[in-house]
This record gives C-alpha cells, structure tokens and sequence, in this order.
C-alpha cells in the first residue's frame, strides 16, 4: 500500500476526466482503443489525511466504460509488477490487460512494437513517474508509435523539474556524473545545462529555472516530436509549492479543446491554483493601469467564490529557448 497527499487525487480526476472524454470522442473512428501506463502503482493506494482509499491510474483507466479501453498494458518494477496483475486480473477477469515488470524505458518500445499491427488504433499514454525515471527515449517511442497515420499517440507527463533542485547543486559543489545523465536521458539532448548554467550565475531566479526546464521540455515535445500543442498545469502540494506540472501533448484539435477544459475545470477546484491565477489577472491588469503593487506579487489575498465567467487556466505555447535562438 501507498499513501499520498491530497493533491494526488486532483491529478487523477484530471486522468479520469479526460480518459472517459477520449473513449467518447474517439469510440465513432475505432472499435479498439489502447491504453499505455508507464508508472502503474501499487494494488492499493490511500490519502495521507483521511486515510480514505484512492483508486489508482491502474483501476481508473479500466472502470472507464463508454466505450472501454479494449488493450490495456501497464508497467511497473519487477517487485510490484506481479502483485498488480493479480489484483486487476482478479477484479477485471475479461479485459486484455497486462503488466510487465521492469524498466519501462525498455519495455515500452518493445510492447508497441508487438501492438504495430494496432497503431491505426485510438492510443493515450500515462507517464507518472516519482521523479525522472521517464527517458526521453519513451517519449519518441510512443510519439513514432503510429507513424503514418493522422494523430499521434496522445500523452499525459507528470514532469517534476523541482526534483532538479536537488540533483543539481548551486552551492559549488560539482553535479554528479550519474545526475547529469540521468537529465540527460530525460530530456534526449544536453541542452538544460545552459539553464543550470544560468541559475548558476545567478541570472535565472528558482522559479524563473524551474519554468525555463518546463519550457525546454514543451518545446522539444513540440518540435522534435512533432506534437502540436503541449498543455501544461502545475500541481501543488498543501503548503503551496509547486511539485511538478502535467504536460499533455496532442496533434488533435479535439484533444487540445477538451483537455483545455478539463484543465480549467481543475482549477476552479484547486484553490492555490485559483488564488494564483487571480493575482496574475490582477498584476496585469495593474500593469496597464500603470498601478504599482506596494508589495509585489505577494499583494493581498484574493480568495473568494467564483464569479460568472471566471477561467483560471489560459494555455500559452512554449517559446524557443534563449540559447537556442541563434541557430538556424
């Protein structure tokens, strides 16, 4: 068993919402409909606060039902991956699920390579790792998986480039060979060391970085995958800091209209989330105003029901990295 925050909960109605969107809208265009989870979890999960059950990725894409994934495969490590399968197997005895154990970084190319026959298919991606185990190399897999076909495999990441707070050192200690290329892996290209070497000298803030890390990632999902849009939303835990950001990448109009509203949706709901997307508005409208917060970005509290019309997520495409602007 595992226990989360609460947050965690939000993130996964986010996956159910726009799981059982996406069987709906594509269910006219296939029979079939594949189902990739890189990171499945554990067999049983609760919240840290209430100690109430929470279902997992695993058991949410299977109860979705209008019309169902019909090839699920998920992925977890060799200790878990065996107790999972007996788990679902028992409770969803008639589904064509699997669960393989391992590296998923391995696993998942070979496993689209024996679903090639089915890459016509409807096919939606789950990455949630606890922290950059996911390699880029995945990314490609499953964003070539239907190559020469319309749309591409439709992918939900959970990326945490906080977690580079840690790896990456600013007090003059040397990163470590093996963190780096771990980043490495993750992002397919050395290019984040140009933003360390920013922060580095001090010429990126913390969260100036940490937006520079999700805008490389953005842009090479973009250009070096060829996703059209890349929709991101942060997730915060109860004190407020920023844990990572889902990124969803599509080449689907409708997948980026009904995932721009179920992000929306999230975060009318998630209150640290509503009170920032207020005070943004609010320094905007400030700036045009030519009205100067006394106190910053701390100014005053905005917290309050939800007027009529009121949307907190406005999606913004990544922007060619600084460094990168130079080349042709």
């Amino acid at each position: 068993m595992r226990v989360w925050g609460c947050w965690t909960k939000g993130k996964l109605d986010i996956l159910r919402r726009y799981l059982d969107a996406f069987t709906t809208t594509t269910k006219h265009k296939s029979d079939e409909r594949i189902y990739i989870d890189a990171f499945a979890g554990e067999q049983e999960n609760r919240l840290r606060l209430t100690d109430e059950p929470l279902e997992g990725s695993a058991r949410i894409a299977l109860s979705i039902e209008d019309p169902p994934f019909t090839r699920l495969r998920f992925f977890e490590t060799e200790a878990n991956a065996s107790a999972l399968e007996s788990s679902l197997r028992r409770d969803y005895p008639n589904r064509d699920l699997e669960v393989l154990g391992g590296d998923c970084n391995e696993l998942i190319p070979r496993e689209l390579a024996r679903l090639r026959r089915l890459n016509r298919v409807p096919t939606f991606a789950f990455i949630d790792p606890n922290g950059m185990e996911a390699e880029w190399r995945t990314l490609k897999a499953l964003a070539h998986f239907k190559e020469g076909h319309r749309w591409k495999a439709e992918i939900l990441y959970y990326f945490a480039p906080p977690m580079f707070t840690r790896v990456l050192p600013v007090d003059g200690q040397p990163v470590s060979k093996k963190n780096a290329a771990r980043i490495d892996r993750l992002y397919g290209t050395k290019d984040w060391r140009f933003i360390y070497e920013a922060r580095l000298r001090c010429a990126l803030e913390p969260w100036q970085a940490r937006q520079e890390y999700l805008n490389l990632m953005r842009w090479r999902m973009e250009e070096s995958l060829g996703y059209e849009w890349t929709l991101p939303i942060e997730v915060r835990n109860e004190r407020g800091v920023v844990i990572y950001y889902m990124i969803f990448a599509t080449d689907h109009e409708a997948g980026e209209r009904i995932m721009g509203s179920v992000y929306a949706k999230a975060a009318e709901e998630f209150p640290i989330m509503r009170e920032k997307a207020r005070r943004i508005r609010k320094q905007e409208e400030n700036k045009e105003r030519g009205v100067t917060s006394l106190f910053g970005e701390d100014d005053g509290e905005l917290w309050g029901p939800i007027l009529p019309g009121e949307r907190f997520y406005e999606h913004e495409p990544p922007t060619r990295p600084w460094f990168l602007r130079e080349c042709p």
